[in-house]
């Protein structure tokens, strides 16, 4: 391959926030026009992947069948983790605990679990996942024992490689609005700083995405804010793989043009 051709490129999104009204016909909220053309803009760019880094729906069933009507044409994989609305089923139906949110989630999207792995030319693509509704706790991100020994054993195994990890939350006071996102940012945190050439890519914070604060280098690694498809500055990041870096890009949906201003690379 070229030296000057990615090995491939992937997208990030997230914060669709699908959502239908609870009507005999299931109508969409407005935004949802929107979100499904875009998505299959993206789409006829030939990612290799999509990545939906939480909170694509508000957890209802209903929700769900719309948002995975629209990414049913990709022809590519599309990688989903869960955010804080994911668990907002409970408003609706006191049933709907954490476990059964999750249940809805992996049976609805068919992820492998709510964190996993995935391996792309020999790059680690780790996905996370919070785990608990936090209303109490500024709705932030909270990890379990389980996937927080799951993460430093899959970072201890990719040490000596670039890895891409994708969390819905923010760690605290990294990248744009992140001021108690996380209840697991100390954690992380230290994993992290064990390592160099790690990108940590979130969502969560509705943070318009050109801004220099949503790109941030810290300790040999790097986090990268998102923020939301549907609000006033619909953006969404496209990632140039190669092997010595990894190219950061910015799309405007509104417009569908690159903001070229806010290219940044990172070398590994």
């Amino acid at each position: 391959m070229s030296a000057d051709r990615p090995l491939f490129s992937f997208s990030v999104v997230s914060d669709l926030h699908f959502m239908a009204y609870a009507d005999p016909g299931e109508t969409p909220v407005d935004w949802v026009p929107f979100l499904t053309e875009e998505i299959a803009y993206l789409a006829s760019l030939e990612p290799r992947f999509v990545v939906c880094n939480g909170d694509l729906t508000n957890g209802k069933l209903r929700d769900y069948r719309l948002a995975m009507g629209a990414f049913r044409p990709c022809e590519m994989p599309v990688y989903f983790t869960m955010g804080n609305h994911e668990y907002y089923g409970r408003y609706e139906e006191p049933e709907c605990t954490s476990e059964r949110a999750q249940a809805r989630f992996l049976a609805m999207t068919r992820m492998p679990g709510i964190y996993y792995e995935r391996i792309h030319e020999g790059f680690p693509f780790l996905f996370l996942s919070t785990e608990h509704y936090t209303p109490d706790s500024n709705e932030a991100g909270w990890l379990r024992e389980a996937q927080l020994t799951w993460l430093e054993d899959r970072l201890r195994a990719h040490a000596g490689a670039p890895t891409f990890v994708f969390m819905h939350h923010p760690l605290n006071d990294t990248v744009a609005g992140s001021e108690g996102t996380c209840l697991a940012s100390e954690r992380v945190r230290s994993l992290l700083d064990r390592r160099k050439n790690a990108l940590l890519f979130s969502g969560h914070t509705h943070c318009r995405m050109d801004r220099d604060d949503q790109l941030v280098r810290r300790g040999g690694n790097v986090f990268v804010g998102g923020g939301c498809m549907y609000e006033e500055h619909p953006q969404s990041r496209w990632v140039d793989v190669y092997e010595d870096r990894a190219v950061l890009r910015l799309l405007c949906h509104r417009e569908r043009r690159w903001l070229d201003a806010f290219e940044a690379t990172a070398r590994y």
